[in-house]
């Protein structure tokens, strides 16, 4: 499958945007229309002269080169007129007028997509809640998108392929092996491949990682899904990039709630404040997609196991989803510190509390 190569072409001119190659699209009918448009025939349509000067760079671009070098890369694209373009993503804002793409094609207009994004510096909180939540998720085929970074990113990848599910990984670079990024996530992107998933990107080939890349490819990431869910941001997140697309584009936006003193707190309950859907265990996204189906992990207890002795009634309830330190699960519980660790490795012995580490437990 390769998209229209004069397509191609005109959406690697520096400074020609979607929403402007679009309109340059209609006006003349055809990518190569554009492409062979003279000086004056651009004039005599009304075209801006600031877009007529970018489009001197049609000069330097031979639509038979850039093809063969993304066929050469075993990379194939699809144009935005094609019909097996992602239907949901075609609704937004400034869709890319090209894709990019390695795998299965058949992923682009499969249902139902969610979105797992969050903090590069993943935390113990998240990589416990993680498989918690979606391992459900993943295994009633929901479809998981994201974009295959460090972190909660990497974690939703390698959990839809632990539970055979459909993934979709959107990179911020081009797709040709030797510009991956992050390298070190090249391994789970051949994987998913491998196991029938797909890649896309919106740059060419050859094009590296660049910080301003992000943030578009954070719109790809909202656009391709219904949902998107945030596991953990901070305030300056890009996942609170990617939420703000997916509400720009009237999808549903979810959180998991945090600890509010954890580094990666704040963006995500900020989420919340402003009304995004709290997720706290798988039903609350197969609820949303209408899914009827109980959750492959049994819900968290919230009442104390009678029994237990009271002071590990006490600690126990104490306890939350979120981490607590063990001073301030003291503090809750109003028990010396010395007793109240004693109680924990009771908890841990009897699988109700886990130390995440550096003395933080969450309830289980």
């Amino acid at each position: 499958m390769m998209a229209d190569k004069f397509l191609i072409a005109l959406t690697q001119i520096e400074g020609l945007g979607p929403v402007t190659l679009k309109k340059l699209l209609d006006l003349f009918g055809s990518a190569e229309a554009v492409f062979r448009a003279s000086v004056f025939d651009l004039r005599e349509k009304g075209v801006p002269l600031k877009i007529i000067e970018l489009l001197r760079d049609r000069e330097r671009l031979n639509p038979d080169t850039l093809v063969q070098e993304i066929k050469n890369e075993g990379i194939e694209t699809i144009g935005f007129n094609d019909l097996a373009y992602p239907l949901l993503l075609k609704e937004i804002y400034a869709p890319p007028l090209v894709l990019y793409w390695r795998g299965n094609p058949g992923f682009f207009n499969k249902k139902p997509v969610l979105a797992a994004v969050g903090s590069r510096k993943i935390s113990a909180y998240a990589k416990w809640v993680m498989p918690e939540i979606l391992d459900s998720v993943i295994k009633s085929g929901v479809v998981i998108v994201s974009g295959l970074a460090w972190g909660v990113d990497g974690l939703a990848h390698e959990l839809t392929l632990k539970n055979n599910g459909l993934a979709i990984g959107v990179l911020g670079s081009g797709l040709a092996w030797d510009n991956f990024f992050p390298l070190s996530n090249l391994k789970l992107a051949q994987e998913i491949l491998e196991k029938g998933g797909l890649l896309i990107s919106e740059f060419p080939p050859l094009v590296p990682a660049q910080p301003f890349n992000f943030p578009r490819r954070n719109r790809i990431i909202a656009g391709l899904s219904e949902a998107v869910l945030v596991v953990e941001a901070s305030q300056k997140s890009g996942a609170l990039i990617t939420a703000a697309c997916a509400l720009n584009e009237n999808r549903e936006v979810m959180a998991v709630p945090q600890n509010v003193n954890g580094a990666n707190a704040a963006g995500v309950n900020r989420l919340i404040k402003e009304g995004a859907r709290v997720v706290t265990q798988a039903t609350d996204i197969l609820e949303f997609f209408n899914i009827v189906q109980a959750p492959a992990n049994p819900q968290v207890q919230t009442a104390a196991p009678v029994s237990l002795l009271a002071e590990e009634k006490s600690v126990y309830q104490a306890l939350s989803l979120a981490p607590l330190h063990i001073d301030k699960i003291a503090e809750n519980c109003r028990l010396e510190a010395a007793l109240v660790n004693a109680v924990l490795v009771k908890l841990e012995v009897k699988g109700l509390a886990q130390n995440i580490g550096n003395q933080n437990y969450i309830k289980l």
